[in-house]
C-alpha cells in the first residue's frame, strides 16, 4: 500500500511538473504577442525614463482613459513601409484625418467608436483583434481588420451619408455604370467595386495613401482627376471658360478660387453642388436650368464679361411645329437633364467646354472675339448657318436666295460688325445676343416707322445693300388695318394665312398690313419648301410665283383675293387680260398676271390706284378715275373697239352718296373728287357705275365670269349697282332710269326710247 502511495504522488508531482513549463510559456506568450501594442502589460518594460510617446494609462474600452496602445504612433510602429503591402502608403502621402472630432457634415454610427476624447482614430474603422471585414471584392479572405464590410464603399457611406446621397444632395453619381472606368485610376489607387466598373467613394478617394487633397487618389488641384473620366471636357482648358485665366478672383460657392478649385471647380462641385449639375453657384431651384448661364452672362451679372443683353434668343421654350431638335442641338427638361420633350436652353446651342466645334485644338483667347464660327457654339454657323437650320428647318430656302447677302452683298455687315460669311446668313439680320430689337435683329432701328417696315428699311433703302430693289414712291399702304383698305370687314382667314402686325411687331388677328404680310423673307417661292435647285447664286428678277411672297400670285391671283376677295371676280372675265390680251404686259411685270396687268405693289409708275399703266386721255374737267379706264378704252390701245359715244357726266353738280352709307348695299354709288379719291360729295365717274371686276351685280348673280358682249336686258356690262334707283333718282326722278340705262347713247338718252 506506501509503496503504491508513494507511485501516486510521485506520478502526480511529475505530471504537474510537466504542465507546469507549457502553462508558463503559454502565458508567457500570449503576453509578448499582446505586449506588441500593449507594452503596459508586462512589467518588464516598465521604466522611469521619459519614453517618446507620452504614457498614459488605460485603455481606449474604458472610459475616460487613452491607452498609449491606441496612439496613432503605436500603429506607425508597423505601418512603416518596411513591408511590401498597403503598409507602404499609409502615411507616406496623404490619409483620413484621425484625433479630430466629427464635423457637422458627417454623420458616425454607433457600432464605430470614437476615442474616449469623441475623436476620430483608428481604431474607428480597424480593430487589430480581428472581424476581418473584406475591402476589396476582387479579393477574398480578411483585409485590413475592418469593424465593417466596405464592399463598394458601403463602409465609407456609413459616415458620409451627404457625399453618398447624389440624388438627394447634388452629389457625383455613385454605384453608376455610365461609362468605362480609366485604368489609370486603379494604378494609382483606386479600389473596384464588385461588379467592376461601377463609380463608388474610392474610384476617386484613397482612405490611405492619398496623392491629392481631399484624398484623391491623384492630384485634381488643375482638375486633372476630373478630365480622367471627362477627357472631351479637357478642351475648356485655357479658353475663357477657364476662369483661371479670365476670372481669376471669382469664387464659387464654397469661397475657392480657380486657382485652388481648378477649372472644373469653378463651375461644378463633386459633393453638395446646387443642383442637378452640381452647380458650385447658388441658384434657384425653381428657375430654368439656363439660369446656369445667366448667373455670369445675365444683365443683372456685374462680371465684366460679355452678357445676353436685353433682346436675345428665347429659352426655356418648346419648339414649334415647324423646328424640330436634333442628336446635335439636344433638349432640356427642367432637371438639367437631355430629352427629346426638353426645351431649348442656353447649352442646346453652346457647349461650354469647347471653345471651336471644329477644331479642339483653338482656345482662342481671353481678348479674343468669338464669331459663328466659335463662341463655344455645337455647330459652327460660319459660312451657312448650319447652327440655325438645324432647328429652322423651314427657313433653308434663304440660302438659295438673294436674300443670302453672303452672295449678294457680301461686304454688308450687322450691328457686330460681322459680314454675312463671318456671321453666317442668318446672322446678317438676326443676331442671338444683343440684339438691337425684338426678331433679334442685326442692324440699328430708328423707331420712325412701324416695326416691321423698318427691318425691310434696313436694307431696302436708297444707301443700303438693297438700293436697287426699292418699293418706290407709289406702294401698296401699309401700317394701316384692314378696315382702312376699303375691306369693309375683315376678312375671315386672312389672319392665319396672312400675318397682321402691331405697331411693335407682334402678330394680331385686328392688326395693321405690313411687308411681312404679304412677303416671307426666307422663301423665294413659296411652292417651294426646300431649298431652290436653280439657284445661280445671282441677283435674280421676281414675278408674281415668287419674289418672296407669301402666295404666289401668278397665274392665278392667289395672294391678292385674300384680302381683296370681290376683285378675284375680274378672273374669267372680258377684264382677264390673260384670256385675251397675254401679248399686252404691264410695265414691270414679267409675265404679267392678273392683277399686275393694271396694278402694280411696288414701283407703280402711277400713285392713283397704284396704276400700272399710262394714265388715258380725259376731256377738258374730266375726272382722274376715267384716266383709268380711257388707259384701254381709247384709240391705240386694247379696247379702243369699245369707247362710248359719250362717257362722261357733267362735273361741278352737287351730286351726294349720303344717303346709302352703306357700302356694301345694292344702291351705293361711288364719287370721286378732282384727286380720284372717293367722297360722300363729289362727281360721277366711270367706276360710279361700273366696277371692272365683275361682269354682273353680285346680288343677282355672282361671279358670272360671263365672256358674252354685255346687253341692257341683262343688266351686265360690268355693272356696279342698280344705281337708277338712288343717285340718278334724286337729279332725274323719273327719267333716271332712262337716263342710267342709255347713258353712253348720244341718241337713245335724250329721246328716251324704250328697248
Amino acid at each position: 500500500m506506501p509503496s503504491l502511495r508513494a507511485c501516486i504522488f510521485i506520478l502526480t508531482i511529475l505530471f504537474v511538473l510537466s504542465l507546469s513549463p507549457r502553462a508558463n510559456a503559454l502565458e508567457m506568450s500570449s503576453k509578448r504577442n499582446c505586449a506588441i501594442c500593449h507594452v503596459m502589460w508586462l512589467d518588464d518594460f516598465r521604466t522611469d525614463k521619459e519614453t517618446l510617446i507620452k504614457w498614459q494609462p488605460g485603455n481606449v474600452l474604458m472610459k475616460d482613459t487613452q491607452g498609449v496602445v491606441s496612439s496613432e504612433e503605436m500603429c506607425y510602429s508597423c505601418h512603416d513601409g518596411y513591408v511590401m503591402d498597403s503598409r507602404a502608403v499609409t502615411w507616406k502621402y496623404k490619409g483620413h484625418r484621425t484625433f479630430v472630432k466629427p464635423s457637422d457634415k458627417v454623420t458616425i454610427p454607433a457600432d464605430l467608436p470614437l476615442s474616449n476624447k469623441d475623436e476620430i482614430y483608428c481604431g474607428t474603422c480597424h480593430s487589430a483583434h480581428g472581424g476581418g471585414a473584406n475591402t476589396d471584392a476582387s479579393i477574398s479572405g480578411a483585409l485590413s481588420f475592418l469593424r465593417k464590410n466596405n464592399i463598394d464603399s458601403q463602409m465609407c457611406e456609413m459616415c458620409h451619408t451627404k457625399q453618398a446621397s447624389f440624388r438627394q444632395f447634388n452629389g457625383h453619381p455613385v454605384k453608376t455604370t455610365s461609362f468605362d472606368i480609366p485604368k489609370t485610376f486603379f494604378e494609382a489607387g483606386s479600389k473596384r467595386s464588385k461588379s467592376g466598373d461601377k463609380v463608388i467613394c474610392q474610384t476617386c478617394h484613397e482612405v490611405h495613401g492619398a496623392k491629392g487633397d481631399k484624398l484623391t487618389v491623384i492630384e485634381n488641384r488643375d482638375s486633372g482627376l476630373c478630365m480622367l473620366c471627362h477627357p472631351k471636357q479637357k478642351s475648356l482648358l485655357q479658353t475663357k471658360h477657364d476662369f483661371r485665366f479670365s476670372l481669376p478672383e471669382e469664387k464659387n460657392i464654397r469661397g475657392q478660387k480657380p486657382s485652388s478649385s481648378g477649372p472644373c471647380g469653378a463651375c461644378h462641385l463633386p459633393h453638395n453642388g446646387d443642383g442637378i449639375l452640381l452647380w458650385a453657384r447658388e441658384i434657384d431651384p425653381a428657375a430654368p436650368p439656363s439660369q446656369i448661364c445667366l448667373g455670369c452672362h445675365g444683365e443683372d451679372s456685374v462680371l465684366k464679361i460679355r452678357h445676353v443683353g436685353n433682346h436675345s434668343h428665347p429659352v426655356d421654350v418648346a419648339l414649334s411645329g415647324a423646328e424640330s431638335a436634333t442628336a446635335m442641338l439636344p433638349l432640356f427638361l427642367g432637371n438639367g437633364n437631355s430629352g427629346p420633350s426638353g426645351k431649348v436652353q442656353c447649352f442646346t446651342c453652346h457647349n461650354v467646354h469647347r471653345w471651336d466645334p471644329e477644331n479642339a485644338l483653338n482656345i482662342g483667347g481671353k481678348d479674343v472675339k468669338g464669331d459663328a464660327s466659335t463662341s463655344f457654339l455645337r455647330i459652327s454657323s460660319f459660312g451657312s448657318s448650319a447652327l440655325c437650320t438645324d432647328c429652322h428647318k423651314d427657313k433653308r430656302q434663304l440660302l438659295t436666295s438673294d436674300h443670302n447677302l453672303e452672295i449678294t452683298a457680301p461686304d454688308e455687315k450687322n450691328l457686330q460688325e460681322l459680314t454675312a460669311r463671318a456671321s453666317g446668313p442668318c446672322g446678317a439680320c438676326h443676331v442671338v445676343h444683343n440684339a438691337s430689337g425684338k426678331r433679334l435683329w442685326a442692324k440699328p432701328l430708328t423707331g420712325k416707322k412701324d416695326f416691321i417696315s423698318e427691318l425691310c428699311a434696313g436694307c431696302h433703302n436708297k444707301t443700303g445693300a438693297a438700293k436697287e430693289k426699292l418699293v418706290g414712291n407709289n406702294s401698296h399702304p401699309i401700317d394701316v388695318p384692314l378696315l382702312e383698305t376699303k375691306m369693309g370687314i375683315i376678312l375671315q382667314g386672312v389672319s392665319s394665312e396672312l400675318p397682321l402686325y402691331s405697331k411693335d411687331g407682334e402678330k394680331i388677328d385686328k392688326g395693321n398690313v405690313s411687308c411681312n404680310t404679304c412677303h416671307e423673307p426666307h422663301h423665294w417661292t413659296p411652292s417651294t419648301s426646300g431649298p431652290l435647285e436653280d439657284y445661280k447664286g445671282q441677283n435674280m428678277e421676281g414675278n408674281g410665283a415668287n419674289s418672296f411672297l407669301r402666295k404666289a400670285n401668278f397665274p392665278s391671283p392667289e395672294l391678292c383675293k385674300l384680302c381683296h376677295l370681290a376683285k378675284g371676280r375680274i378672273q374669267g372675265t372680258k377684264h382677264d387680260f390673260r384670256e385675251w390680251a397675254s401679248d399686252q404686259k404691264s410695265q414691270g411685270a414679267k409675265p404679267p398676271g392678273l392683277c399686275q396687268a393694271s396694278h402694280l405693289v411696288h414701283n407703280a409708275p402711277n400713285p392713283l390706284k397704284l396704276w400700272a399703266r399710262p394714265y388715258g386721255p380725259i376731256s377738258e374737267n374730266g375726272t382722274p378715275m376715267n384716266r383709268l379706264c380711257t388707259s384701254c378704252h381709247s384709240k391705240g390701245n386694247m379696247a379702243q373697239k369699245k369707247i362710248p359715244p359719250v362717257a362722261r357726266h357733267p362735273t361741278g353738280k352737287l351730286i351726294t352718296n349720303v344717303v346709302e352709307l352703306n357700302k356694301n348695299g345694292r344702291n351705293y354709288t361711288l364719287l370721286f373728287g378732282p384727286d380720284g379719291k372717293e367722297k360722300n360729295v363729289g362727281n360721277l365717274s366711270c367706276p360710279s357705275c361700273h366696277n371692272a371686276h365683275q361682269w354682273g351685280i353680285p346680288a343677282e348673280n355672282g361671279a358670272t365670269g360671263n365672256k358674252l358682249q354685255g346687253t341692257s336686258t341683262k343688266s351686265f356690262r360690268f355693272l356696279r349697282t342698280m344705281s337708277y334707283n338712288a343717285v340718278c333718282r334724286d337729279c332725274h326722278g323719273p327719267e333716271g332710269f332712262y337716263r342710267y340705262l342709255y347713258f353712253h347713247d348720244p341718241v337713245k338718252r335724250l329721246t328716251w326710247i324704250k328697248p
